[in-house]
């Protein structure tokens, strides 16, 4: 039977020894040795043992098996704890809402949360990025001028984003009942982001009036036909609700 073990003892000046499942046992190198290279002190290697105890065949094992191994157990040991993350946090949260707040992430970040129509051709543009757009001084500019600024930061509003996220989650951790009030957050930072778009296309020429009034409003008009809402505002919007409608279903049954 073949067992792993491990050179003690190099058996040039005399028997070499191994380390078997706690045991020692005695080995030499002619007829027994079955490597190319030398044994010494420390090298992993493949034991094959007869009934009676006797050491038949002595293999080195190759230093990429080794590793090979090691990275196997490595992934057993993280795919082990994973699972009790992922357990403890499914009993902790409730998978719908985990599985809602996985779906809002994706259609924040990852989604087109809008499409425009620009000299450049079409442009896609995540959340994220837009409010990326909205930190920067000239937010629906930047958007036209072909996302150059698509990697802005969002600055404070990737912070309240991050809040937003995290807002139908706050009642497990802060016991008060306003806390379960936390599920509106990710609507209502969407209602915001949206008015401060459209405040930022709004603001566009000014208050002119007049013949220029007319020209600025058919300009308004003209952008606003040039942007299209993408499947991450959708997808974002329903996850939203859902954690709007839970939460308030939630409150007024702990005030009744």
């Amino acid at each position: 039977m073949a067992k792993r073990g491990k050179v003690l003892r190099d058996p040039n000046s005399g028997p070499g020894l191994l380390m078997v499942d706690g045991q020692q046992y005695s080995f030499v190198l002619e007829g027994v040795w079955r490597s190319e290279i030398p044994p010494k002190p420390g090298l992993v290697v493949e034991v094959e043992l007869s009934a009676e105890g006797n050491v038949l065949s002595v293999t080195a094992v190759p230093e990429s098996q080794l590793a090979k191994e090691q990275a196997e157990a490595a992934m057993a040991v993280a795919k082990e704890k994973g699972a009790a993350i992922a357990s403890s946090m499914v009993a902790k949260f409730g998978l719908p809402s985990l599985v809602a707040a996985g779906l809002l992430i994706v259609g924040w970040f990852f989604l087109s949360a809008v499409s425009i129509k620009s000299p450049f051709g079409s442009l896609d543009f995540t959340f994220w990025q837009v409010l990326g757009f909205l930190n920067s001084s000239n937010a629906f500019e930047g958007l036209m001028q072909g996302g150059r600024q698509s990697s802005a930061s969002p600055g404070i509003y990737g912070v309240l984003a991050v809040a937003a996220i995290a807002g139908p989650f706050i009642h497990h951790f802060w016991k008060d009942k306003r806390a379960i009030l936390g599920g509106l957050l990710p609507l209502l930072f969407m209602i915001i982001v949206a008015i401060m778009i459209n405040s930022s296309i709004n603001s566009i020429g000014g208050e002119a009036g007049g013949m220029f009034g007319d020209m600025v409003k058919q300009m308004r008009a003209e952008i606003m036909k040039a942007i299209t809402v993408g499947l991450g505002v959708y997808l974002s919007v329903v996850v939203s609700l859902y954690f709007a409608a839970i939460s308030t279903k939630k409150f007024l049954a702990a005030g009744a």
